[in-house]
């Protein structure tokens, strides 16, 4: 087996994906010489050769393999002809996927794995901040960006505890065995590797068979999937840990229950969680009863490792949110402006309601590109019903996946859900329990920047406006508002990353 730190020169394909930005960042900070080729120039390849990382740009090319080159890293939406992985098989160069790197940099090591269909990047930043915060040293690995981090996706410590988003996409968590394991949730999501729930479910089984004895496991209690789970595994050799809140769930576990409800008001969010003999008002800016689910994950692992609760009180409190998780982009002509990464039904679903319950009195403008023709077709009778307490959609033509098509998904299209979500508000006076339903202006356009421009159009002073989904519309945003920054139309724009 490759000994991976014994790496000298190392090649990644598909450099700029945020994931794998993480991996160069790792290897280059160890002192590995890292290369790496990707088919766009955007932010992050530019961030990591200003860090001293050669990225080439443009189509991949079996000469981009320097000669002395030891292994190839690939990512997960990099396929089995690419030119360079074939290069690496040909020259007998062992070639991984990051995860497949990540299990093995790190398998010697207190790996605590955060999962669940939604939410993982959210819940990985506030347990980083928190273990940082409480002097754990601990290396931290995440699917966005975290403000303040000085590698964005990346915080290096020197102790043995690392935290590292754990993908379920492709069963990539499968390439860990963890010491502790946060399971925020388990939904059908990429049905395009999962044939249904039970499928999904079964793959988390598998992770927690694989987990170390005497490890730490927080899971939702409120997760249907999640709790069968767990039920189905018996883990009598570890500690689980239980969480939910009390309105809608009793929790009775092993070790104690941990009850939260998250209050709303002039300062923002304020999640109490109760467990043991301990009684925690924790202060937060984030939204949504989802954040406080995160909140509530994070801080009962963080408590779980040891650390001190004022420690974790001070990293929610000062926690101002991660890239393209209702990140604050500016405001534009009065109305405030987000951009979310939100692309399955319930991430829609419970996003809007989090605005609503954030700003109880202003309209909800919602701008959604749909993520993958076969997500949108498996999951499509959620979709339409998803929309109905924004006030506003402009829904944007599919972002389909390079290497994830399939011809059974061609006739799949946006203008398809958008004349389902049509029918859906024209029925909603017959129908008494479509009667809430506050959709009122549905419109459709053909790509991001259309789109964006459109929403744009229809915002009125005070408006909440949202740019949600996982896909490249998220680029268009930031170009549309730094040009209409340049014309003095925009003011309050943060620092971030535009």
């Amino acid at each position: 087996m490759l000994d991976v730190h014994k790496l000298k020169r190392v090649h990644l394909v598909g450099i700029g994906g945020i994931s794998m930005s993480a991996v160069a960042k790792l290897l280059s900070q160890s002192g590995v010489t890292v290369s790496g080729s990707d088919l766009a120039e955007t932010p992050i390849t530019k961030e990591l050769q200003a860090k001293g990382v050669k990225v080439i740009i443009g189509p991949h090319d079996e000469r981009n393999l320097a000669e002395d080159c030891q292994a190839v890293i690939h990512t997960s939406a990099s396929r089995d002809d690419n030119p360079e992985r074939i290069a690496a098989k040909g020259r007998h160069i062992s070639d991984l996927s990051n995860f497949e790197f990540l299990g093995e940099w790190f398998k010697d090591k207190k790996v605590v794995l955060v999962t669940g269909t939604h939410g993982k990047s959210t819940t990985t930043a506030l347990l980083g901040n928190m273990c940082i915060k409480g002097g754990l040293d601990p290396t931290v690995i995440i699917g966005s960006r975290v403000p303040g981090w000085p590698d964005a996706n990346l915080w290096i410590g020197k102790s043995d505890l690392v935290i590292i988003e754990g993908d379920e996409y492709a069963r990539h968590f499968l390439d860990f065995h963890p010491s502790a394991l946060i399971i925020n949730n388990i939904e059908l999501d990429h049905t395009d590797i999962f044939k249904d729930v039970d499928d999904m479910r079964h793959t988390f089984e598998r992770l927690l068979r694989q987990t170390k004895k005497d490890a730490i496991v927080v899971v939702n209690g409120e997760s249907e999937q999640a709790m069968k789970a767990v039920d189905t595994i018996k883990l009598h050799d570890m500690k689980v840990v239980k969480f939910g809140r009390s309105s809608t769930v009793k929790l009775k576990s092993q070790s104690y229950d941990a009850m939260m409800e998250s209050l709303y008001g002039a300062k923002g969010m304020e999640a109490k969680i109760n467990f043991g003999a301990e009684n925690w008002k924790l202060e937060s800016s984030l939204i949504g009863d989802y954040n406080a689910m995160n909140v509530a994950a994070a801080a009962v692992m963080a408590h779980e490792l040891g650390v001190a609760s004022e420690a974790i009180w001070t990293a929610v409190k000062e926690f101002a949110g991660i890239w393209r998780r209702m990140e604050f982009v500016g405001d534009l002509n009065g109305a405030q402006v987000y951009s979310d990464y939100g692309h399955h039904p319930t991430a829609v679903r419970e996003t809007i309601a989090g605005v609503k319950q954030a700003f109880p009195d202003k309209r909800v403008i919602l701008c959604f590109q749909p993520h993958h023709k076969n997500r949108t077709k498996q999951l499509f009778d959620d979709f339409v019903t998803c929309f109905d307490q924004a006030d506003v959609l402009v829904l944007c033509e599919i972002y389909d996946v390079a290497g994830r098509s399939s011809q059974e998904d061609a006739d799949m299209s946006s203008q398809k859900l958008l004349d389902a979500v049509k029918s859906r508000i024209s029925n909603k006076d017959n129908q008494t329990k479509e009667s809430d339903i506050r959709l009122d202006i549905v419109e459709y356009a053909p790509n991001p920047d259309s789109a964006v421009k459109r929403t744009f159009e229809l915002l009125q002073p005070g408006d909440v406006c949202v740019v949600m989904g996982a896909g490249n519309i998220d680029a268009s945003l930031r170009e549309i508002i730094q040009k209409a920054n340049s014309k003095k139309q925009i003011v309050g724009i943060p620092s971030g990353y535009n």
